[in-house]
């Protein structure tokens, strides 16, 4: 009986929060998801939240949770939530290198070869286009280096070496990484 207790107190604070969030009211609406949020026993979802009302809120502190939530994410190899929340930010900020890295690194450790492409077009063009400097365009590649050095086989090793050099000679005068690729 307590438990259904417990279950139905917090139904009315997760309605209470979303009338608070369609209000508008922010500093209501954080207090009643802090109190929420200790019942979560994951940081990383806690964050999310956090930055899903942010975001519904038009915060522009919604970024650095959704970052920070992304790094936990990461950090706990759990790399379809970590790529779902930088491809949103990603949306919110189209020439981020920082972000490109972040996800060109996650896609090569889940070996999406489509999207690893696809983001390493994007980071080509983007300095082609001299949005990104020559020391971000090199830095964007560092975490795929190091991700290489412990890759579990020399075939997934190959196919990303393989992948970036097929979409890096599609352009020219790009800068040459030092990386060994």
């Amino acid at each position: 009986m307590e438990q259904e207790s417990s279950s139905g107190t917090s139904s009315i604070a997760w309605f209470k929060l979303a009338e608070l969030i369609a209000r508008k009211e922010r500093e209501k609406a954080l207090n009643v998801f802090r109190l929420l949020s200790h019942s979560f026993n994951d940081r990383a979802y806690t964050l999310q939240l956090e930055g899903d009302i942010l975001f519904s809120l038009h915060d522009r502190g919604a970024p650095e949770k959704y970052k920070q939530a992304a790094f936990l994410y990461q950090k706990e190899q759990q790399w379809v939530y970590a790529i779902a929340l930088y491809e949103h930010l990603l949306s919110l900020d189209h020439a981020n290198p920082d972000l490109l890295a972040e996800l060109i690194h996650a896609y090569a450790v889940i070996d999406w070869q489509e999207k690893f492409s696809e983001r390493v077009h994007r980071i080509c063009s983007l300095f082609n286009q001299k949005v990104v400097d020559e020391q971000q365009f090199v830095k964007t590649f560092k975490p795929v280096a190091d991700y290489l050095i412990t890759c579990e086989t020399k075939e997934k090793r190959t196919s990303i070496v393989d992948s970036l050099q097929a979409v890096m000679t599609q352009y020219d005068n790009l800068p040459n990484l030092p990386y060994g690729f």
